[in-house]
């Protein structure tokens, strides 16, 4: 549905060019929902306005459902655009309006009778479950409910792909989870292809099959988001899961010299990692009886990502030194990547 081919957009100024995007390619097929996630900078915004050419890239190409944009005239492109949705982080709502008249605003031009567009909008607000609300005034709207109403705005022009820019970064905790399972009921219901872009790797795990690392302006790293969260290669991919664990508190401890992490003589401190093929194993038992190795667990935390359970244990191995190589080496063998982080 979307190919991007080594898209690159600078930004030119008297004093500097900034080089947000550097070079990026990516394929996302029809009927995904493709996270894209950064840091502040990154340059993931600016990716996903090339998307629609919001903001023209500086070179490379962006396809869209078989079209080269880039080739497009300015009222092509005005039709193809119809068929890109877009969502922000703060709504984008026309205050003057009601919830009525900012979902029906794109159809205005449409070519549909008055009594198609009321029964359209009618569906959209039961479909985004505002049906109650069409003849309230976004300030009379609650965060959740703006978004709501964006989303059934973006959706009036019956598009292909949904495009969402930090769609729930102004959202507390609660109301994001329920805007994200409004957006996997309309990718599930309607078959849109959805691009998000966030800074929270809460956001990734919860809704996306497959998701980009940017930083810097390039891809750092990309694909499913189990594989991923069991396995990331780049250092900016490990600093995000970090933030959606608590895993990052065990190495502040550890640096600190905290009572939980220290160790005595014969025991070694290492961090066991679990796929999708190994958490229901009983390795630690196995070690504990055929080893002679005592295992204490100091933080545990479980994932469910797509289904697939991911963990990672912090654990305390107490025993002789041969017995302890011998057990780390048995948890490699059974798939677990194990990390010693004090011995």
């Amino acid at each position: 549905m979307i190919e991007l081919r080594h898209v690159s957009k600078i930004f030119e100024t008297k004093k500097l060019n900034v080089h947000a995007v550097k070079d990026v390619s990516l394929k996302i097929a029809a009927g995904e929902i493709f996270g894209v996630i950064g840091f502040s900078g990154a340059g993931k915004s600016t990716l996903i306005r090339c998307i629609n050419l919001l903001e023209r890239p500086s070179s490379g190409e962006v396809w869209v459902d078989g079209k080269n944009l880039g080739e497009l005239n300015d009222r092509a492109l005005r039709q193809m655009r119809k068929k890109i949705g877009m969502i922000f982080q703060h709504f984008n709502l026309m205050r003057s309006r009601t919830v009525f008249q900012n979902v029906a605003f794109p159809l205005k031009d449409s070519g549909l009778s008055k009594q198609a567009i009321e029964q359209k909008v009618n569906e959209l607000l039961a479909l985004v479950d505002l049906s109650d609300k069409r003849d309230a005034y976004p300030s009379e709207l609650s965060g959740g409910q703006k978004q709501r109403v964006a989303i059934a705005r973006a959706l009036a022009n019956d598009p292909k792909v949904l495009l969402c820019d930090e769609a729930t970064s102004a959202l507390d905790p609660q109301t994001t989870g329920s805007i994200l399972k409004l957006l996997k009921e309309v990718n599930q219901r309607l078959g849109i292809t959805i691009v998000l872009i966030t800074h929270e790797m809460a956001v990734i795990k919860e809704i996306c099959t497959r998701v980009a690392v940017m930083e810097d302006g390039v891809i750092q790293e990309e694909g499913r988001v189990v594989d991923i969260f069991a396995n990331p290669k780049a250092q900016v991919t490990k600093d995000f899961i970090h933030t959606a664990s608590s895993l990052a508190k065990i190495y502040t401890m550890l640096e600190n010299d905290s009572p939980i992490t220290r160790i005595a003589k014969g025991q070694w401190l290492v961090h066991l990692k679990y796929g999708t093929s190994n958490t229901k194993e009983a390795l630690l038992s196995h070690v504990t009886r055929e080893m002679d190795v005592e295992t204490s667990i100091i933080f545990g935390n479980v994932e469910v990502i797509q289904d697939a359970p991911l963990g990672d244990l912090v654990v305390i191995l107490s025993g002789q030194q041969e017995n302890i190589e011998q057990a780390i080496a048995y948890f490699k063998a059974n798939g677990v990547a194990v990390e010693v982080m004090k011995s």
